[in-house]
């Protein structure tokens, strides 16, 4: 054996167990090894290493008359045991048959009488121990083998359990969906069944009503053919002239019918509960509500015009005095070409109908020769362009607008009549968005009846009047929008960028589309073209140029069309390009997303804090750029706020069509919708269940607060267990609702934290309730001028009653025994119990104007939020915070707010309250500290861009 098998402690450790035996002079290679390039041997006797001689080609133990090294039984089978551990077994192996083939010739060669008796314990041993390590070894193999063998089949038997199990849920759910589908099939069948046998028995009914309709026909027919019949019928005859079927007058004299029928006792008693609740205003829109109801319609348009009379004489005009302005607004430019009558009357409508608006007008007479040529003798402070020469429509209009003064020049046709209120409405959208380069007015025919709400111009350039001949009224038409173009019969366009572009493109004198051209160029010039529905006018259309496609200026109509594809391609190119796209091509709003927002009716924003939220988030949704609906449960037309809305660009969905049919109108638009969010429980569960299970639309559902922890709370309180088990239902029905939606929204951590006690995997996300776009930088801080508590909270929710009840009896009293201080009570709704409450120093307001509210908070020292039950983020200490009144509220009311103790006043019960109240109220440098504390918090987390950054990213 080698060295190469042994490290030196090896050796040393292996042999220092050993004995020499001496027998004879025998020579054995066993324990060598290579120190450097010098072969040693180790002697056992004195512990000494001795250089080894060769001999005979092997290396010699050499020490006098002592040369052989013996190992008995027990140390041959220690050596090969430390042999056998080592790493590189089969090579080891392979070298114990080569040291027993070695020594087994050794003593052959050397000592063959000892032969026997030193082999048959060393080589048998050698042997033995050889063959019991390949059989371990073999053994371990096999061993790993069947190990390896069993975990792979266990492995492939579980894997194959779980595709069986897989598969088994697959069919499961397979089973219950096709069940579903059959029963539902059935179900459809069954139904189908009743409403063939439901039509054959009405078509039976009928052919019986038929036959009975033709005998009374008959013997109608011999009534009518009588002579008394002639007598009797000769008033009706009077009254069908007099008001006849379709006209305004038939109209008006139908609903008075209508309202006197409808008087009655129970009808009565609705109007006094309208004029308590909110006085002559209340009253009108019940009255609206109710002639909606009545009509199942919404009421059509009933425009205010003067009869278009043909005017032969001066004599038969009042004179109109305008009022003439140093510096107008707007230059109201009206291209004439004869016909004075029309013009007469529009000039009329302009005088009684423009308000307060500085404007001035200017007549650019294209060389008429009827009684226009004395126009200025019946029309005072007007200015009259008249040109030498007849220059037809677009460059009458050019000259003219030469001689404009105002900031905005107004292009008017004639054959108009502008309606109530009209001029504002532009002047006012102009001035609010900086990126709108011209505005149209809604333009209605004289019956009331739609022209136009906003052009589109489709992909391969032919036009539509958008609502052409439909009810002005509908909330389509409605809402502040931007087009394609406007009808240049009322078009308003900043006079800066009207000389930027150098007027209307002559290109297409002498008129059509000049309009549609220009509305181009004001996108080209990176403005936008807005539609203002409340800028209604009167078009008497075609008694400019006629209808007429073949005859006179009518005639370029298609030739211009013609000259506007060629030179606008590009744009056509990105235009919609059918009228299957009418969603968006209505309003430019192709590259938008569209979110569909349902409450339980217009927010009313100025009359409780869910209404205001809703508001806030409408307006946040609009700023980010998106395409806004909104539908109110009740289908209601708000005469106060809707307007609001539809002022802002968001479409408002109302009327009885749409109360009808809103189902139909979310599947037929489920691809133009791409959110639908959702407010109150109560609400969006009538909702939620449709839209998920109809629809492909995201649901992103905001709560408002946990119903269910508010009246738990309120148990909590009163030890009502009707209460109980109404936060018990409540429960149940949200987590219904929050199971289903794709992400729930409350206003604060608190819920959120319920919500995941009870089920961690529902999505749900802590918002900000309350977005400002503006902070205040009015703030009074002159505390010594201040004075007075103030209480705001709409009385429609149950825990401000109680705030305000138990402060009134426990805290007030224990104030007013140290200081007089007045305590206003402002909110919606007062309950008998608040008003009740009115006296010298409590002064119970009720609701009260946003102007109101302002001058409120200014006036007072101190605010109030003495809440005990309630739940989510408190409106009404986000409003304090805005204000920057300073406040004392309770645990509940800084409820969602983090940090809130470290700069609000907190206080549970009554003499602490008290104490808190008085402290602050008299300190005027902490009242100051308070007041930059407030406003600090309100930017950092309550501006647009904050919120907008929670919630961003499911709006994606």
């Amino acid at each position: 054996m080698t060295s190469e098998f042994y490290s030196e402690p090896e050796i040393i450790a292996i042999l220092s167990h050993m004995d020499f035996v001496i027998s004879g002079r025998m020579h054995l290679d066993i324990a060598t090894m290579r120190a450097g390039s010098i072969p040693i041997a180790y002697n056992a006797n004195n512990g000494s290493f001795k250089e080894i001689e060769k001999f005979y080609g092997m290396y010699s133990l050499c020490y006098g008359n002592t040369d052989l090294i013996a190992i008995n039984q027990e140390e041959l089978i220690l050596l090969i045991q430390k042999l056998a551990n080592k790493e590189n077994r089969l090579a080891l192996l392979n070298k114990y048959t080569e040291f027993a083939e070695m020594v087994r010739g050794y003593f052959r060669k050397y000592n063959k009488s000892n032969e026997n008796r030193y082999m048959d314990s060393a080589l048998e041993m050698v042997e033995y121990f050889v063959e019991k390590d390949r059989l371990i070894r073999r053994l371990e193999k096999d061993k790993r083998d069947l190990q390896g063998n069993l975990e792979w089949e266990i492995e492939e038997k579980e894997k194959k359990q779980r595709q069986i199990e897989d598969k088994q849920k697959v069919i499961e759910e397979q089973t219950k969906r096709y069940a579903h589908d059959i029963n539902s099939k059935n179900i459809a069948i069954k139904i189908k069944e009743g409403e063939i046998e439901q039509q054959r028995e009405t078509i039976n009914n009928q052919r019986g009503h038929i036959e009975q309709l033709l005998e009374v026909d008959r013997h109608y027919q011999n009534i009518v053919r009588s002579k008394g019949w002639r007598l009797v019928s000769f008033p009706g005859r009077v009254f069908e002239k007099l008001y006849p079927v379709g006209t305004p007058r038939r109209r008006r004299i139908s609903n008075v019918v209508k309202y006197v029928k409808a008087v009655n006792i129970t009808n009565i008693k609705f109007v006094a509960n309208a004029f308590r609740k909110g006085g002559m205003k209340q009253v009108r829109k019940e009255m609206n509500a109710f002639k909606y109801r009545c009509n199942n319609e919404l009421p059509s348009v009933e425009p205010q015009i003067w009869e278009v009379d043909e005017i032969t004489d001066l004599s038969q005009c009042d004179k109109l005095v305008f009022k003439k302005w140093d510096a107008p607004k707007v230059s109201i430019v009206i291209p004439v070409y004869n016909q004075f009558t029309y013009t007469y009357n529009c000039l009329k409508s302009i005088l009684e109908n423009s308000g307060d608006v500085s404007y001035e007008i200017i007549i650019a007479d294209d060389v008429s020769n009827d009684l226009t040529t004395r126009l200025s003798e019946i029309a005072e402070n007007i200015q009259i362009a008249r040109n030498k020469e007849n220059q037809r429509f677009l460059r009458n209009c050019n000259q003219a607008a030469k001689y404009a003064r105002g900031e905005y020049i107004l292009f008017l046709n004639n054959d108009t009549q502008v309606q109530e209120n009209w001029l504002q409405p532009l002047v006012e959208l102009m001035e609010r968005d900086d990126s709108i380069g011209m505005v149209g007015s809604k333009l209605i025919y004289p019956d009331g009846s739609l022209q136009e709400a906003g052009g589109i111009i489709w992909g391969d350039g032919h036009a539509w009047n958008y609502g052409n001949g439909q009810n002005a009224n509908k909330p389509e038409f409605n809402y502040v929008k931007e087009v394609d173009y406007i009808s240049g019969a009322a078009i308003m366009i900043r006079t800066s960028l009207w000389k930027e572009i150098g007027g209307f493109d002559e290109l297409f004198a002498p008129a059509y589309c000049e309009d549609s051209d220009l509305a181009f160029e004001v996108r080209k010039h990176g403005y936008k073209l807005m539609y203002q529905p409340a800028s209604v006018v009167v078009h008497f259309e075609g008694k400019s140029n006629g209808t007429d496609l073949n005859a006179g200026v009518k005639s370029y109509q298609v030739e211009n069309s013609k000259k506007l594809a060629e030179k606008w391609k590009e744009e056509f190119a990105r235009q919609s390009q059918t009228e299957d796209d009418l969603f968006h091509a209505r309003e430019r709003s192709q590259n938008k997303k569209t979110i569909l927002v349902i409450d339980h009716y217009v927010p009313q924003f100025d009359k409780d804090a869910g209404s205001k939220t809703t508001w806030q988030y409408l307006k946040m949704f609009v700023k980010q750029g998106y395409n806004v609906k909104f539908m109110g449960d009740n289908f209601f037309q708000d005469e106060e706020y809707t307007p609001v809305l539809e002022q802002y660009g968001i479409e408002v969905l109302y009327g009885p069509w749409y109360a009808e049919n809103y189902k139909q109108w979310i599947i037929d638009n489920q691809d133009n919708i791409d959110f639908v969010y959702l407010n109150r429980p109560h609400i969006t569960e009538k909702y939620i269940d449709f839209i998920k299970n109809e629809t492909n639309i995201k649901c992103i559902y905001y709560g408002h607060d946990l119903h269910f922890l508010r009246i738990f709370r309120e148990y909590e309180l009163c030890k009502d267990e009707a209460l109980l088990q109404e936060s018990e239902d409540w429960k149940r029905r949200e987590f219904a609702i929050m199971k289903q939606a794709d992400i729930n929204y409350y206003p604060s951590y608190v819920e959120v934290d319920e919500i995941h006690k009870v089920d961690s995997s529902i999505p749900a996300k802590a918002i900000t309730a309350y977005v400002y776009e503006e902070f205040r930088d009015d703030i009074s801080l002159d505390f010594a001028q201040k004075n007075g508590i103030l209480f705001v909270g709409g009385f429609g929710h149950p825990p401000n009653e109680d705030a305000v009840l138990w402060f009134a009896k426990n805290v007030y009293p224990l104030i007013t025994k140290k200081q007089d201080i007045p305590f206003y009570i402002v909110g919606s709704n007062a309950t008998d119990a608040v008003k009740r409450l009115n006296s010298k120093n409590i002064i119970v307001k009720g609701f009260v104007t946003e102007e109101e509210l302002k001058e409120l908070y200014d006036n007072c020292k101190l605010v109030v939020v003495p809440l005990r039950y309630g739940a989510g983020v408190k409106g009404k200490v986000v409003e304090a915070l805005y204000y920057g009144t300073p406040m004392v509220t309770t645990t509940v009311g800084i409820e969602g707010i983090k940090g809130a103790e470290e700069f609000m006043e907190v206080a549970d019960e009554p003499e602490e309250f008290a104490q808190k109240v008085l402290t602050l109220y008299n300190d005027n440098d902490r009242l100051v500290k308070t007041v930059e504390d407030y406003q600090k918090y309100i930017k950092a987390h309550n501006s647009i861009d904050a919120v907008w950054d929670i919630v961003k990213e499911d709006f994606q």
